[in-house]
């Protein structure tokens, strides 16, 4: 069988969570023995995955404003398609049910970008009223006026379209089937995993662990957002308190991925706020720090700095935002950090974490070290034996919004398209 992934980004596995997702879901395929097909319109990066450990991957730019794409996708023909996030699926998935309409359309909500942007537009809300120290208050999270935001609807529209979509955390699972009203049998939930090991990774020098760090891909703007608040709402008076205790060396170091201009000048030594850039290792990263300080202030999804952190038995402080969604990781066990609701609680457990004689490690079961393949196991084997029986039985899953949409993609897409190509012809 032959599976087909529209990629928004060509993968990068090092640079995000949402790398380390499609990397695992491409890979989840292969070991399947699925005959591997990526295409994205985007150009392949320094750090984008090129997959030359697996046999057989075949890699496209389809255009969807080009008859040649129609050409390829008909010779390629696959059995299932995977669209990474919404927009793919806009792009792409009006041309595949007119060529290939046999195949099963899959959408990878990576999270989901409608509950993102709504707890975005509740925060800017509450900042442009007075509360820019706002930091989390649960009854303002999602209201009736953020929920079904213009993000939302698109994204709402490709999952009802979508023969199946697949959530990473048990909240958005809830929310998509609260607000986006999406059948049962077209939504599953599938964890963040990848084939990363759990536990210890080499000697830690308990000597170099004394400082703070953040880590996030900042072409997201939730990690933008958190970076910037604890530049000049937290830091400068948890590096206040320190000083207050005679600790006068701690910093608080910030990396990740497409760190630009904007971001560079957040970089202010004189309170030991250091801009740093992009790692290529993250867990040898984090050996050398005391805490990991993340005080996301809305997003959604499975935050991949927490999973890490959790990992690698590393102290969190971050928000309720940070911790949710984590519980199938956590194997019934309580989260593995502190979560603050206030800015007087973050920067009180921030100071409690950097002002203590030793580094506080978390003592994790030895069988969380299996966890990951269990899961693995678990999660991957259903998703598989789902896409197989959708397969199978070749016939669509027949719910009268799914098949309005589908129909009205067809003739909107259709023609915006033929509309673009005709204009880039001349």
């Amino acid at each position: 069988m032959k599976v087909l992934f529209f990629c928004l980004v060509w993968p990068e596995p090092s640079s995000s969570a949402a790398g380390v997702r499609l990397d695992y879901l491409i890979r989840l395929f292969n070991r399947e023995g699925f005959e591997l097909h990526l295409s994205s319109t985007a150009e392949r990066g320094a750090h984008s995955a090129l997959y030359e450990d697996i046999e057989g991957v075949y890699r496209h730019s389809l255009d969807p404003n080009s008859s040649e794409a129609e050409a390829t996708l008909a010779q390629i023909n696959p059995d299932v398609v995977v669209f990474d996030r919404y927009p793919t699926e806009e792009q792409f998935s009006w041309k595949v049910m007119q060529v290939c309409p046999e195949a099963i359309r899959i959408l990878d909500t990576e999270d989901l970008h409608g509950l993102r942007r709504a707890r975005q537009i509740t925060l800017e809300e509450l900042d442009q009223q007075g509360h820019a120290t706002h930091l989390y208050v649960a009854d303002h999270l999602v209201k009736t006026r953020s929920v079904y935001n213009t993000i939302a609807l698109r994204e709402m529209v490709s999952m009802h379209r979508s023969d199946l979509s697949l959530v990473v955390s048990d909240v958005e699972l809830s929310y998509a089937q609260q607000y986006y009203a999406i059948a049962s049998n077209q939504l599953l939930y599938l964890p963040i995993l990848s084939s990363r090991p759990v536990g210890h990774f080499g000697a830690i020098n308990d000597e170099a662990l004394a400082h703070a760090f953040f880590i996030g891909n900042f072409r997201h703007a939730p990690n933008r957002d958190a970076v910037h608040f604890l530049r000049y709402q937290l830091w400068p008076n948890i590096n206040e308190r320190l000083r207050g205790q005679g600790i006068n060396d701690i910093e608080c170091h910030i990396y990740g991925a497409y760190m630009d201009a904007t971001m560079e000048r957040l970089h202010n030594p004189s309170i030991g706020f250091h801009m740093k850039g992009r790692v290529d290792d993250v867990f040898s990263t984090m050996e050398r720090y005391r805490v990991l300080l993340a005080p996301l202030r809305f997003g959604a999804g499975v935050k991949g700095k927490i999973l890490d952190a959790i990992s690698m038995e590393l102290p969190v402080v971050t928000t309720p935002i940070g911790s949710e969604g984590l519980s199938v990781h956590l194997d019934g066990v309580d989260f593995p950090g502190y979560v603050a609701k206030t800015v007087e609680e973050f920067e009180h457990t921030a100071v409690q974490c950097l002002s203590m004689s030793a580094p506080n490690r978390w003592d994790f079961p030895a069988q969380k070290k299996e966890l990951q393949a269990r899961l693995d196991a678990e999660y991957g084997v259903t998703f598989l034996n789902q896409v197989k029986n959708l397969v199978k039985r070749k016939n669509r899953i027949l719910h009268p919004i799914k098949v309005m949409l589908e129909q009205n993609s067809q003739l909107a897409h259709r023609y915006l398209s033929k509309y673009i190509q005709l204009k880039n012809e001349n």
